[in-house]
């Protein structure tokens, strides 16, 4: 896989895992709530939400974990943890 992005590969991976969870929770929603989705839009806004969710996340697990730890975390770091 060619990225322009160091670590590109598992943005991509994160992208694609997004994506597929909101097909998944769009398809749910249509089928047990009779919800539909009116735009494809609204699954790249949804997307945009879990990617951003995620991230937020993943800095407060980092973030509590580096307090048990505090010498784990790496002098370089730039706090993405999926990127490394």
């Amino acid at each position: 896989m060619t990225s322009f992005l160091p670590g590109g590969g598992k943005f991509h991976m994160v992208g694609l895992a997004a994506v597929v969870w909101s097909i998944w929770k769009a398809r749910n929603n249509n089928c047990f709530e009779n919800k539909k989705i009116r735009s494809p839009t609204e699954i790249i806004c949804i997307v945009s939400s879990f990617v951003s969710y995620w991230a937020d996340l993943q800095q407060a697990l980092k973030k509590t974990a580096l307090q048990f730890h505090p010498q784990q975390s790496p002098p370089a770091d730039n706090g993405m943890v999926l990127l490394h």
